[in-house]
């Protein structure tokens, strides 16, 4: 078989069959249970080359059955477990899967279809413990251009689309952040980010099973229990995205993290502040890197040396970034701003059924290779790494002057009584848009005083011209800010 994660699965079983993978499940139990799982898959008509669907919260029987699918040779598709009639049905309709695989909770949204069996998560769990079931007989070869998951994009500028992820890439993306993280079989994960997303599936799941250590899933993520787990010794290793670590200053008290040797974050952008509060109290840098659906992972802060705040860092063992004119595709001079462009093992091979966004995505070097044209603007800088400065569709530009988010954004967070904010642009028939900011805000905050604070630290331009104080900011279900719908609000209140 080629080397994927389902080979590194299998040479960790025969070499420490009794080293624990999944909480208290060793290696070898993983690797007879995901077997098992497949033959039952397979009897429920799960083919190679078919699409098997979880809809479902964290739990053992996702990865049972993540695993399961992939030794069937089938393609996984993971669906946000928050989605309900219309991006369910898009998804459903557009990857066609012959099996989804749901829970308790989620069964009810998944409507009955000719050729399409729903097995319970709860069967998949009985299964993966049942001695007596017997091994999928000749599993599927498995080539590493095989695509291994399909999982879709956020659709903030129209219908999520699926991307494809190969055996190959999966792997890629697993061993670049081995290499980078100093990842071994002695490290065990809390993982309570969505194994629906590829920060939880590609970074953690499949990360630790490469790297041959253990993971501690848990269902969801809960402030009082990360914390007692981590001061408690429990894990080397906490992933998770900028509201958790909010949430983890809120709870933590005067607790230690002493073993825990890495914090990182990802998924939206972590503030300055978080970054600074987090170290201050514990004493430990949160490492911060970016990435993306369609590659997995390219930029970190390096594991040794400065994290600072606001930068992604470098990019990862085998990954090459660079940054170009989003308009002419020219390269941008060293301090100058433009679009994140990625070429590497990790870069997915394109969108499913879909050869218009496909071709859209990428764009060519002269050598004839492919490079993913991001949509994320970014600035580089020797020393500090690169630094995001927002999605190209997400630039506010006012009068002819751009005006980054990310910048402003920080800015609002550093004032008193401001707890979350973000930037948009306003139509505005004498500059095109001007900026305005949604703020979450404590009741004695006081938007002259905020307002009249930015004008002394940022150019005029890019002072929002109205902060509207929101009681929640509309967030999707990683914690990242839905910036769309923030228009929308604006629209229909004019």
């Amino acid at each position: 078989m080629t080397r994927s994660v389902l080979s590194a699965l299998d040479a960790h079983a025969a070499a420490r069959p009794d080293a624990l993978a999944l909480d208290d499940v060793s290696y070898a139990a993983l690797r007879d249970a995901s077997l098992r799982v497949a033959a039952k898959l397979h009897d429920a008509g799960l083919r190679a080359g078919d699409r098997l669907a979880i809809y479902a919260e964290n739990r053992p029987g996702f990865v049972y059955a993540y695993l399961g699918g992939l030794r069937a040779g089938a393609t996984v598709v993971t669906v946000n477990v928050l989605y309900r009639s219309s991006d369910l049905e898009h998804i459903l309709s557009d990857a066609m899967p012959s099996v989804v695989c749901v829970s308790a909770q989620s069964a009810q949204y998944v409507p009955a279809q000719d050729g399409r069996t729903v097995v319970d998560l709860a069967d998949v769990e009985a299964w993966a413990h049942d001695a007596s079931i017997e091994p999928l007989a000749g599993p599927p070869a498995i080539e590493a251009d095989d695509v291994a998951i399909l999982i879709y994009t956020s659709g903030t500028t129209g219908r999520s689309k699926g991307a494809m992820l190969t055996h190959g890439n999966l792997l890629a993306i697993a061993e670049q952040l081995g290499e980078a993280w100093r990842w071994t079989p002695s490290d065990t994960l809390l993982l309570a980010l969505p194994l629906f997303h590829v920060h939880g599936l590609g970074a953690g799941l499949n990360g630790t099973l490469v790297a041959g250590g253990r993971v501690l899933l848990r269902e969801r993520f809960d402030a009082p229990s990360v914390v007692a787990a981590l001061s408690a010794g429990e894990a080397t290793m906490f992933f998770g995205v900028p509201t958790m670590y909010v949430r983890i200053l809120e709870q933590a008290g005067d607790v230690r993290f002493d073993r825990v040797r890495l914090f990182v974050s990802g998924s939206a952008a972590l503030p300055a502040t978080v970054h600074e509060d987090f170290a201050r109290r514990f004493g430990i840098s949160i490492l911060e890197r970016y990435g993306s659906t369609e590659f997995g992972f390219a930029l970190s802060n390096r594991y040794e040396g400065p994290r600072n705040a606001g930068t992604v860092g470098f990019p990862l063992p085998g990954v090459e970034v660079r940054l170009a004119d989003p308009v002419s595709g020219e390269p941008i001079d060293a301090g100058g701003t433009g679009e994140i462009l990625v070429h590497g093992a990790n870069v997915f091979t394109g969108y499913w059924h879909n050869e218009a966004a496909t071709e859209a995505a990428f764009a060519r070097d002269a050598q004839g290779r492919r490079w993913y044209k991001s949509g994320d603007l970014a600035t580089f800088d020797p020393e500090r790494g690169y630094t995001i400065n927002g999605r190209l569709k997400e630039l506010v530009i006012s009068g002819g002057f751009n005006v980054y988010p990310i910048e402003v954004e920080t800015e609002l967070l550093r004032i008193p009584g401001i707890r979350a904010a973000a930037l948009i642009g306003q139509p505005d028939a004498a500059r095109g848009e001007i900026p305005v900011a949604f703020v979450e805000v404590d009741d004695d905050f006081d938007a002259e005083t905020a307002l009249a604070t930015l004008r002394e630290r940022l150019a005029s331009f890019k002072v929002p011209k109205a902060l509207y104080p929101i009681d929640t900011l509309p967030r999707n279900a990683m914690g990242k800010v839905e910036k769309p719908r923030l228009r929308e609000m604006l629209a229909t209140s004019d």
